[in-house]
């Protein structure tokens, strides 16, 4: 009899889930690449999961430049309100939901995972 998968919570971060976007850019040496809009579906210290448009101009393993910044109103959920990090991308799905349900025409949603380097910079200066 095989025994149940070990359902033991492995992040060390807290995620919190936030209606957010985030610009990723593909670092390619010390070039960087064109802008990408993710519509975030949850972020944490450790890093992002969201939505982009497919195609995406990265893959598997690339590395990549984040930026995530929550508005005022939403820190208190938060501990930061702007986060810049170096990544790598570590996850690429098929969402099956169409730019159509989401108020765009034509293609498809894709999920996107990205680590953070070790250290991100996360800032919480407030007014």
């Amino acid at each position: 009899m095989k025994s149940a998968p070990d359902m033991t919570e492995r992040r060390k971060h807290r995620r919190a889930r936030l209606d957010l976007e985030a610009v990723i850019r593909p670092l390619r040496g010390d070039t960087l690449g064109q802008p990408i809009v993710c519509d975030i579906r949850d972020v944490s210290l450790a890093g992002i999961y969201g939505l982009v448009k497919e195609p995406v101009p990265f893959q598997l393993n690339d590395e990549v430049l984040c930026m995530v910044s929550v508005p005022r109103d939403l820190t208190r959920m938060f501990p930061f309100n702007r986060l810049h990090s170096k990544g790598w991308i570590v996850r690429i799905e098929s969402t099956g939901i169409p730019m159509s349900d989401r108020s765009e025409v034509g293609g498809s949603w894709l999920g996107v995972a990205v680590t953070f380097a070790p250290n991100p910079i996360a800032l919480a200066a407030f007014d």
